[in-house]
């Protein structure tokens, strides 16, 4: 690791956030400039690691959602025959020996009239299980199509009404121009098995959804308030295999292409109001993004090598100094003392960077004691910590972005790394901690007042 400091190589960023030269100015100025560059922070890890399939969650409980519609319809059909058939039988009980003989007539008329519509109710039913399954599925999706916005095709279609289950071939799905996530998706075999005996819980229970060959791209434009799905439900299994996919973020500048492939992706259960967590903690997951691989698993999820390039800045205070360098991530979910507390246990390990100090800092000496000091902590940093975000932060949430957790991920890592420079305050200030995050960071034997 070089620790020269190279005025030559600036980043592209250095002349907008160059320190005042001024001690007073800058520790005025420090703690906005810290905000915003916290705020920017997360765009490096989340572009190029977890970011990338987030905005597939919320495409998962969209179309899960509007599948669900279906037997959903079919089950209040049958509920209705049920009940109106339990009617008629206690009524015909209670009228038949105390009702007169005019009413009776009327009565009876109404049972007769009750009972061939019914009837016909379950002949059309029994005719659509059995000869005009894939026609009506068809005609039904186009009517919810009207209500989601999303539109789903397909060529083939088996399954049963009845039992809760579709199996559909060469699906297409597509929804355009919502405010949130619009994508375009081409599914070779997409299957579904909803318990039709327990479809009116409040969170309609699903066996399983299973997708294979998903090929396609999402656009996310919005980070908050995106659509959520009609019906709660709880998928027992989520299962994704050769998925291929490109997704493009519009929300940060510049526009953000970036590659996802899956080679195989589960989760065991997925719910919609909990989506974040599940994905987060119970995921099972191969593949890569961007060409850099990442795993998950019982031990979270993992991804090594990938290069910072001239975005290292971006990684808070601390990453203005450093320059290229890959970095090593790891998430895992930790079962904590507190119910209504999540804890995330984050590790980020960065090696085979150079320091090079900002702008023109390098010209005085608390830019040469910075970089001293930043090169000391040896060939690799390496942070671990843990974040805690309140539970209720993760109700309806489908991406990252409304959690908040890389943000805090990134304060911490350079809370952390402050503590470990064994500097003053005055220099932590000018390496660019500000006032909120300078509170945090242990007054241990590594910072001096």
């Amino acid at each position: 690791m070089d620790a020269g400091t190279n005025l030559g190589d600036p980043s592209p960023h250095d002349d907008a956030e160059e320190i005042p030269q001024p001690r007073a100015s800058l520790r005025r100025c420090q703690a906005d400039r810290a905000r915003n560059r916290i705020a920017n922070a997360a765009q490096v890890l989340v572009s190029r690691s977890a970011r990338c399939d987030t905005g597939e969650v919320e495409a998962v409980l969209l179309v899960v959602a509007e599948l669900l519609s279906v037997p959903l319809v079919i089950a209040a059909t049958l509920l209705c025959i049920l009940g109106g058939a339990a009617l008629l039988l206690l009524g015909q009980l209670l009228l038949h020996r105390r009702a007169r003989i005019g009413l009776l007539r009327w009565w009876r008329r109404l049972v007769w009239t009750a009972i061939g519509s019914f009837g016909l109710l379950v002949v059309g039913l029994v005719l659509i299980e059995l000869l005009l399954f894939a026609p009506a599925l068809r005609i039904a999706l186009d009517q919810i199509e009207l209500r989601s916005g999303v539109d789903i095709t397909f060529q083939a279609a088996r399954g049963s009404l009845f039992l809760g289950r579709l199996e559909l071939d060469d699906v297409t799905v597509r929804r355009t121009d919502s405010q949130d996530v619009d994508f375009s998706l081409t599914i070779r075999t997409l299957e579904l098995d909803v318990d039709m005996l327990h479809i009116y819980r409040r969170a309609v229970p699903v066996q399983l959804v299973r997708a294979v060959g998903v090929r396609g791209d999402l656009t996310r434009r919005e980070t908050r308030g995106g659509s959520l799905p009609l019906h709660a439900f709880v998928v027992a299994r989520l299962e994704l295999e050769d998925v291929q996919l490109d997704f493009q973020d519009t929300i940060g500048a510049p526009f953000r292409n970036l590659s996802l492939v899956l080679e195989r992706f589960s989760v065991a259960p997925l719910r919609s109001e909990f989506a974040m967590h599940d994905v987060l903690c119970t995921s099972e997951a191969r593949g890569s993004a961007r060409g850099y691989a990442f795993t998950a698993g019982a031990d979270g999820w993992k991804t090594r090598g990938v290069p910072l390039g001239p975005a290292a800045h971006k990684l808070g205070a601390a990453g203005r100094w450093i320059r290229g360098g890959d970095i090593d991530l790891g998430l895992a979910c930790r079962s904590g003392s507190d119910p209504e507390q999540i804890a995330l246990d984050l590790d980020l390990r960065l090696h085979d960077f150079k320091i090079a100090p900002p702008g023109d800092s390098g010209r005085h000496l608390p830019a040469s004691r910075l970089a001293a000091a930043i090169a000391a902590l040896g060939p690799e940093i390496q942070v671990r910590f843990a974040i805690h975000l309140a539970r209720e932060r993760f109700r309806d949430a489908t991406n990252i972005g409304q959690l908040g957790l890389w943000e805090a991920a990134v304060a911490a890592w350079n809370v952390e790394l402050g503590g470990r420079l064994g500097l003053s305050r005055d220099d932590l200030l000018m390496l660019g901690l500000g006032s909120r995050l300078l509170e945090r960071v242990s007054p241990g034997p590594g910072v001096r007042n």
